[in-house]
């Protein structure tokens, strides 16, 4: 594991521009991402950081500040079930396309949360905006057991809400592709693990009709409901933009 090295720098973005939104990793030859088309955020955890928004990462008590470790592809941010997470803000992102998608890659480690209470489900992560005055989520969890369960919560405008899961076992401790499509047009929700549509809704969350301003990887609010493991190449895209 390396030691996190956090630069920012300025980026003026209009609303609909795209940005790349990358972490550092001091001590290796870095790998260069391939510039992704129609993408509003992108953190491959490689070379610079270019902000749209304030970013910080919370303190990873448990390995000190070694928040990387080698993913699919260079590194990838090793998240340590402790309640530290990476959070970026920003109010540049108001709207998004009609279609937008968000992805990213996950490898869980077979981990116990040795917190008080500890919850059934581990949180990987939430994008958050405001709808009117609520601010309304997409939770990425992942459910704790021999077979988890890989789930996105949704919740539109008017505040109804619904869950995507996958069938139990499906996700085990090697690396997979996890992709949320969320189309207005056609008023659907979509999810996919590793190619494969394992869920579908009618709901289509406020986050992408009304715009999202936060992001937040490696748990939402509680320890007790952190996620230990690494992700990698979290995207946020205009899924109309190109093939992905």
């Amino acid at each position: 594991m390396r030691k996190m090295v956090l630069a920012l720098g300025a980026v003026g973005l209009g609303l609909a521009a795209a940005g790349s939104l990358w972490l550092t990793s001091k001590g290796q030859e870095p790998y260069t991402p391939s510039t992704i088309e129609g993408a509003y955020v992108h953190l491959a955890f490689e070379d610079t950081l270019e902000t749209i928004g304030s970013a910080r990462v919370a303190p990873q008590a448990r390995d000190g500040d070694a928040v990387f470790a080698p993913g699919p592809t260079g590194y990838a941010y090793h998240a340590q079930g402790d309640g530290g997470h990476l959070e970026i803000t920003t109010s540049d992102l108001a709207v998004l396309s009609e279609k937008v998608e968000i992805s990213f890659d996950l490898k869980a480690e077979d981990w116990t949360n040795p917190y008080k209470k500890g919850a059934p489900i581990k949180t990987l992560a939430v994008v958050s905006g405001k709808s009117g005055d609520r601010i309304r989520h997409i939770v990425f969890n992942l459910s704790n057991g021999n077979e988890p369960v890989l789930s996105v919560a949704l919740q539109d405008k008017t505040g109804a809400k619904d869950k995507l899961k996958s069938s139990p076992g499906v996700v085990t401790m090697d690396w997979h592709h996890v992709r949320l499509v969320v189309d207005q047009t056609s008023e659907t929700s979509e999810l996919f693990l590793d190619g494969e549509l394992v869920a579908k809704s009618e709901i289509v969350p406020s986050v992408v009709s009304d715009g999202v301003d936060r992001v937040r990887i490696g748990t939402w609010h509680r320890q007790n409901q952190a996620f230990r493991g690494l992700i990698d190449n979290f995207v946020i895209r205009d899924a109309a933009a190109g093939v992905s």
